[in-house]
């Protein structure tokens, strides 16, 4: 799984928005909302890290289970499929 090129990250007072860019922006009709788990899950995926890496970094940050860890990071794979801003090509968990 990898984020798409052309969505970013925005943190603003209270939200973390994952915003189109560039030619996304006409197909992509407003934002992602996530919360502050999904916003770390973005992030280490965007920087190249994989399912299980980012399942393990989320152990350490919000001291929760790897069972846990890898549920919630594979239910936000999902979703950002889902929603156009990440695609699939293996390496899950």
């Amino acid at each position: 799984m990898r984020t798409k090129d052309g969505f970013v990250l925005r943190r603003v007072p209270g939200m973390n928005l994952v915003m189109p860019t560039g030619k996304n922006v006409k197909d992509f009709s407003g934002a992602l909302v996530l919360n502050d788990t999904g916003a770390f899950i973005f992030e280490k995926l965007q920087q190249g890290a994989t399912a299980e890496e980012t399942a393990r970094a989320l152990t350490q940050a919000y001291n929760v289970s790897l069972d846990t860890a890898r549920s919630d990071v594979q239910k936000t794979i999902s979703s950002l499929i889902e929603a156009g801003a990440a695609e699939a090509f293996g390496g899950g968990i």
